[in-house]
């Protein structure tokens, strides 16, 4: 009698573990969740687009001329090809254009240069020709009010600078040092370079 009662009490234990564990299971099964991220996104056109635009008529100023105006680029970047003769000290010429961001990102000038000018004489007192027309040239580029262009300088998207550039052979010349023969002017190509900014 005492062993069926053992009997019967090992398999009421079995059943109570199983029954159990089946309910454990079913109550972990009650509390799952499944968590979805969804969404879209668009990586929109940009672009990077400086260019020089709006180049006006050369500006001369005494008995200067105008030998070849001045092309912009078909890409915009460069400004080529002028060329000027001047005649008597005070002559000058100016150009004005502007700089134009055309893109989708701010800029800011990162690099200027603008060199001296070279001069080359002919004849026989071509080397105190040249020296005496180079000491008396000014060459700059500065914004078209006159402030000068300072690197940091930003250009935002969709906006433009006025720049001048301007080549001066000046009045402050004496007799003795005006050139006895023609003198050529070279090494008159600037460069600037903009860089990405916030």
């Amino acid at each position: 009698m005492q062993r069926g009662k053992n009997k019967d009490y090992k398999i009421a234990i079995i059943v109570a573990l199983i029954v159990t564990t089946v309910a454990i299971t079913i109550g972990y099964a009650s509390f799952s969740q499944t968590l979805t991220i969804s969404g879209d996104a668009t990586v929109n056109h940009s672009a990077w687009i400086i260019k020089f635009k709006n180049l006006s008529p050369a500006s001369l100023t005494g008995t200067a001329e105008e030998v070849a105006a001045p092309e912009i680029s078909g890409d915009g970047t460069t400004i080529s090809s002028y060329n000027v003769k001047f005649i008597t000290p005070g002559d000058s010429v100016t150009y004005t254009f502007d700089v134009a961001n055309e893109g989708t990102f701010n800029a800011k000038v990162s690099s200027i240069n603008i060199p001296t000018p070279v001069c080359t004489g002919t004849g026989d007192n071509a080397a105190n020709d040249s020296a005496n027309v180079c000491n008396h040239l000014v060459y700059t580029l500065t914004y078209s009010d006159g402030t000068a262009i300072n690197l940091g300088d930003k250009l935002n998207k969709e906006s433009s600078a006025s720049l001048k550039l301007t080549l001066t052979y000046k009045d402050d010349i004496t007799a003795s040092e005006l050139p006895n023969n023609d003198v050529a002017v070279s090494n008159l190509s600037i460069t600037m370079n903009y860089d990405q900014t916030t």
